[in-house]
């Protein structure tokens, strides 16, 4: 018997399938990530297919199955398609990398409604705010990595113990270990280092204004650090591609 279920998604990818269905990833409010097929989507006629699109935020109607890897959805309503990131290349970007994370860091069917709700937020603020969209990414990136359980600790040196001044003039970082003080610095291998200003905003210690003193170069510094460290810790992790393709 199926079970049917109202919940709100957004569409993280999709793809055609056959010659009218269409096969989509969700990542719902009450489901967590699932994967659905919508019959004759792209039929001009069907009444669901059209809203089938990445980054819309939907709310949609389901025949769960237990057992069965695709779901059957059988309605859609539009709540936000998101059309400022869809028109801004540096926007879509970065937000594709967001759609790109939770699909590579989530697993079928295990709910998470807080992360439903930081996905929903951080698009709403790459649609109405005009923040720098790579320092978005960032602090997405750190916002999933504490939902997936690889939060990185930031204020006591992984080396000595010792908790780690917000004065420094540089801060040092091991993958392996983590954040390293200036005194063990000398003694353990420093895999990047961050500047007062990007470790500020990294940990959370600074407020929005400050932003703008992080020029691009170390945002993608610390993109590239992000990304090297999920793929030393998650060895399924290959990377995001998003942020290198545009």
């Amino acid at each position: 018997m199926s079970e049917i279920i109202k919940t709100e998604a957004v569409v993280l990818s999709k793809m055609n399938y056959r010659e009218s269905s269409t096969i989509a990833s969700f990542y719902t409010k009450d489901l967590g990530k699932i994967s659905g097929i919508i019959k004759g989507a792209r039929s001009p006629k069907s009444p669901v297919g059209h809203k089938i699109d990445s980054f819309n935020y939907l709310q949609i109607v389901l025949y769960k199955k237990s057992g069965r890897e695709i779901q059957l959805i059988s309605q859609a309503e539009m709540i936000s398609y998101y059309p400022r990131i869809k028109e801004d290349l540096l926007k879509l970007k970065y937000a594709s990398a967001v759609l790109e994370l939770v699909s590579a860091m989530t697993l079928e069917e295990e709910s998470n409604p807080r992360l439903f709700r930081g996905i929903v937020r951080i698009l709403n603020l790459f649609e109405a705010s005009n923040r720098k969209p790579g320092i978005l990414l960032i602090k997405f990136i750190v916002f999933l990595l504490k939902e997936s359980g690889f939060e990185i600790q930031f204020m006591r040196c992984s080396q000595c113990g010792r908790p780690i001044s917000t004065d420094e003039k540089k801060y040092y970082f091991n993958f392996e270990k983590g954040i390293i003080c200036s005194p063990c610095s000398h003694d353990v291998a420093v895999d990047v280092t961050f500047s007062p200003e990007l470790f500020q905003f990294i940990t959370g210690l600074n407020g929005i204004g400050s932003e703008e003193k992080i020029d691009s170069g170390e945002i993608d510094k610390t993109l590239n650090f992000l990304e090297k460290y999920l793929k030393y810790h998650v060895p399924e992790f290959k990377g995001i591609k998003s942020i290198h393709l545009f």
